[in-house]
């Protein structure tokens, strides 16, 4: 697998300096996987390709905020996406909707294939499915909650009825084990 963190990083460096050109090079490089998790957490193919391209114009506007010490190019760009479906959906006070259909650790799976892009990051998906499978269920849920949903962790104590320093520790462990399983730490 090719990877392609130094490219992303090298296209937002460009874009910070107004390289609009370097905007269509990242928008082919990760639009697809940008536009599964937005129709997953959206729901509404419309409305994921109008948060896709306010993605990649917040994108373009910030990206002299990139700094890779706090982060990989390519979280930038997803954490840009979640957080304009995230106030989408709390604009108008919904959650995602839940497709039984979908996999729950292959968020992109069958919405990506279908849109002719299965091909590109198979590898990645493998990885994440496997590294997915092996946290609990329980601890599966909790991050699904926090990331497809945006809830809180104090939300997330009162959904389950845990306590919130409780759910705090189990989300921490669970990011932890994804990044020492997928070579991150």
């Amino acid at each position: 697998m090719q990877d392609l963190e130094p490219i992303l990083h090298h296209l937002l460096r460009r874009l910070a300096l107004g390289e609009e050109a370097a905007l269509e090079e990242l928008y082919r490089a990760l639009a697809p996987k940008v536009f599964a998790l937005l129709l997953r957490m959206l729901g509404s193919r419309e409305e994921a390709e109008e948060v896709l391209q306010d993605t990649f114009l917040r994108v373009y506007r910030e990206a002299s905020r990139y700094d890779p010490a706090r982060g990989a190019a390519k979280a930038f760009v997803y954490t840009v996406a979640r957080n304009l479906a995230l106030s989408r959906l709390r604009r108008q006070r919904r959650e995602p909707p839940k497709d039984l259909s979908l996999d729950p650790q292959d968020p992109e799976g069958e919405r990506e294939e279908a849109l002719g892009f299965w091909e590109r990051g198979q590898e990645e998906r493998v990885l994440a499915a496997r590294a997915l499978e092996s946290l609990s269920s329980e601890e599966r849920v909790l991050l699904e909650e926090v990331f497809y949903k945006g809830l809180s962790h104090r939300e997330l104590a009162e959904r389950t009825g845990l306590p919130l320093g409780t759910v705090k520790a189990r989300i921490r462990r669970a990011l932890l084990k994804l990044r020492q399983l997928l070579g991150e730490v």
